[in-house]
C-alpha cells in the first residue's frame, strides 16, 4: 500500500507518515515506523530551552552544534566564518531550526566561546551580516548563556515564508587563487541530515510541504476577517439570533473555530441544547471516519474544534458542557481501540500519532483549567484511563507516553517529557481558545503546563493508573508553586488526591525522586519548597513509597 506524507500546519514542522484505511483496519499489516525528531521547533531562545537542546547530545536536521565560530572584526577567519554560517542559517529556513554555538558535537560547552566571540551573535549586530546574503524575511532570534561556566549562544531560525531562502548574492571568501564559492546567488540550501547542502529532489519535497503550510496560513488570515465579523454577529445577536431558529444541523464541525465558538455562546444564552448535544455525538462519528480514511489534516481540525468547545465552556465556567466535551474527546481517543483491543503492546506509528495528538490538546486544556484554578476541570482532564489488561489501566496521558515510546516515534526515546510539553505549548501557540487570558508567547503557558502535568502525576498515582514526570526536564520554579497549593486550598486537594495526609506524602516523595531521575541532566526539577517537604516528614517520617503505578514499570 502506498504511503501519503500529510503536512499540515496543525502538525507543525512533523512530518507523519499515514496510510488511508490504516488507522482502524491495518489488521496484520507490518507498518515501519516514522521517526520524529525530538527538537520541537519555537520562538525560544532562553536558558531552559538552551540546556534541553544541549541535552539531545546529538545533532538533527533542526538543530547545529558549532565548537567555535568566531564573527568578531578582528578575526582573521570572519569572513569564512559569516559566510559558512550563513549557508547553515539558510538551510534551516527550510524547516526552521537552532544552531548552538561553543559546544562540542555532543552539546558539551569547549570553552572557546568568549564573552566578545558571544557579543557578536547579538542579534542586532547578526542579522545586518546575514543580510548580506540572505532575503529580508529571515527571522532570527540569539541570546547567550553561561552553561557549567562556559559561554554558549543560541540562535533560533523561522521557517522562511516563501519555504526557503534564495541566497541574495555569492558566498565566498579568500582571494585570489584560494578564493572559494560556498553558494552562488539564487541558489538553496536545505539540511539532509546533519549536514547543509544544495537543494535536491528530497529538498524540493522540504520546500514544497513549507510552502503549501504558508499557503494555506495566508489563506486562513486573508479569510480571518470574515470568520471575525460573522462571530461578531453571532455574540452580539444579529446572525446568532438565526442560528437559535435555524434548523439544528446548521452548527456543525463545518463552522470555522471562531464562529463555531461564538454560535455556541449563543445557542447557551438562548438556552437550546439540543444543537450542542447533536454536534459532540456527531464528532466520534466523523472522527471514526477521517480516521479510516487517514485523513491527518481534517481530523486534526475536527479534534481543535472539539477542543476550542471545551476551552469555550472552561472559561465561561459551564462545567456540565465541559466535561461533556472533554468526554467527546475522550471517545474520540478511544478508537483505535476498537481495532487493537485492550493490551495491545505495539501499535503502528499512525495510532500513536493520533493519540499524540490529541493528548497535547488534553495537557493544553489541561494548562488553561490550572490558569483558572479550576480544579475540577484538572481532575476531569487528568483523569480518563484506558484498560490494557483486565486488571491495570493507564491515563491517556501515560498511556500516550508509553505508546508512543513503543512505537519509536521519537528519535531520541529519552526526550519524549521535553518534546510532550513543547508540542503542547506549540498547540496553545496555534489556538486562540486556548490562551483568552495571556499572550499566546506568555511564559506563563508553559509554566501551567507543568504544573497540570504535575497535578496529572497526582492523579494517576491516586488512581494507580500510572503517570510520568514530564514536568521534571523543566525549572523547579515553574511547578513548585502549584505543590504549596495543593497543602494549603482543602477544596482542591479533595478533588486531586482525596487520601489521607500519609498517602499524599508518600505520593509526593515518589514523584519527587522519580522527577528528579528525570530532570537532572537538564538542570530541571530540584525537589519541593520546605513547606512541602515538611509536610511530607511530618507524615511519612519512614522511608517509603505510594502505592501507585511506577512510570517505570509500565515503559
Amino acid at each position: 500500500m502506498g504511503a501519503t506524507t500529510l503536512r499540515g500546519a496543525h502538525l507543525g514542522a512533523i512530518d507523519i507518515i499515514t496510510h488511508r484505511h490504516l488507522l482502524l483496519d491495518y489488521g496484520e499489516r507490518v507498518v515501519e515506523p516514522e521517526m520524529i525528531e525530538p527538537v520541537v521547533i519555537e520562538p525560544v531562545v532562553n536558558r531552559e530551552k538552551l540546556l534541553h537542546l544541549l541535552a539531545l547530545q546529538t545533532e538533527y536536521p533542526t538543530l547545529d552544534y558549532k565548537a567555535s565560530c568566531d564573527l568578531r572584526k578582528q578575526c582573521p577567519d570572519r569572513q569564512r566564518n559569516q559566510v559558512e554560517l550563513a549557508k547553515d542559517v539558510g538551510a534551516m529556513s527550510v524547516r526552521g531550526g537552532f544552531i548552538v554555538g561553543g559546544v562540542d558535537g555532543h552539546g558539551v560547552p569547549t570553552g572557546e566561546m568568549t564573552p566578545a566571540h558571544a557579543a557578536a551573535f547579538d542579534e542586532a549586530q547578526l542579522r545586518p551580516v546575514l543580510l548580506r546574503w540572505l532575503p529580508e524575511t529571515l527571522e532570527i532570534r540569539t541570546q547567550s548563556h553561561e552553561v557549567h561556566g562556559q559561554h554558549v549562544v543560541v540562535i533560533y531560525i523561522a521557517p522562511n515564508p516563501a519555504g526557503c531562502a534564495f541566497f541574495r548574492a555569492d558566498g565566498q571568501y579568500g582571494q585570489g587563487k584560494d578564493s572559494k564559492t560556498i553558494f552562488r546567488q539564487g541558489e538553496v540550501f536545505y539540511r539532509e541530515g546533519t549536514e547543509s547542502r544544495r537543494l535536491s529532489q528530497q529538498g524540493l519535497e522540504q520546500v514544497i510541504a513549507q510552502r503549501v503550510q504558508r499557503e494555506r496560513a495566508r489563506w486562513e488570515a486573508e479569510h480571518a476577517a470574515e470568520f471575525r465579523r460573522l462571530a461578531h454577529e453571532l455574540t452580539t445577536g444579529g446572525a446568532g439570533q438565526q442560528i437559535t431558529r435555524a434548523p439544528a444541523a446548521a452548527f456543525n464541525l463545518t463552522l470555522e473555530v471562531d464562529v463555531l465558538t461564538a454560535a455556541a455562546i449563543e445557542l447557551l444564552r438562548a438556552g437550546d441544547d439540543i444543537p450542542l448535544r447533536l454536534l459532540l455525538n456527531d464528532a466520534r462519528t466523523q472522527a471514526r471516519h477521517l480516521l479510516a480514511q487517514g485523513d491527518v489534516a481534517a481530523l486534526t481540525g475536527l479534534v481543535d474544534r472539539v477542543t476550542c468547545l471545551a476551552a469555550t465552556f472552561l472559561t465561561l465556567e459551564r462545567p456540565q458542557w465541559f466535561e461533556r466535551a472533554i468526554a467527546t474527546l475522550a471517545s474520540i481517543y478511544d478508537l483505535p481501540l476498537e481495532a487493537v483491543g485492550i493490551g495491545r503492546s505495539y501499535v503502528p506509528s499512525p495510532i500513536a500519532a493520533f493519540w499524540l495528538m490529541v493528548c497535547e490538546r488534553v495537557l493544553a486544556l489541561g494548562s488553561l483549567a490550572v490558569r483558572l484554578r479550576n480544579w475540577p476541570a484538572v481532575a476531569v482532564l487528568a483523569a480518563h484511563r484506558i484498560p490494557i489488561s483486565d486488571t491495570s489501566q493507564r491515563t491517556w496521558i501515560h498511556h500516550t507516553g508509553v505508546m508512543i515510546n513503543r512505537a519509536e516515534l521519537l528519535k531520541d526515546q529519552t526526550e519524549g517529557a521535553v518534546f510532550l510539553l513543547s508540542r503542547a505549548r506549540a498547540v496553545v501557540r496555534q489556538l486562540t481558545c486556548l490562551h483568552p487570558d495571556l499572550p499566546g508567547e506568555d511564559e506563563r503557558i508553559l509554566t501551567s503546563l507543568t504544573q497540570f502535568d504535575f497535578l496529572a502525576c497526582l492523579v494517576g498515582c491516586h488512581l494507580r493508573a500510572g503517570y510520568y514526570p514530564n514536568f521534571a526536564p523543566f525549572e523547579t520554579w515553574r511547578t513548585r508553586p502549584v505543590t504549596e497549593l495543593l497543602l494549603h486550598e482543602p477544596s482542591m486537594r479533595q478533588v486531586i488526591f482525596s487520601g489521607d495526609d500519609r498517602r499524599l506524602a508518600a505520593a509526593l516523595r515518589q514523584i519527587d525522586a522519580e522527577a528528579q531521575q528525570a530532570g537532572w541532566k537538564y538542570d530541571g526539577w530540584a525537589g519541593y519548597s520546605d513547606p512541602v517537604e515538611n509536610f511530607i516528614t511530618t507524615h511519612l517520617p519512614m522511608l517509603s513509597t505510594a502505592k501507585c503505578v511506577s512510570p517505570l514499570v509500565a515503559k
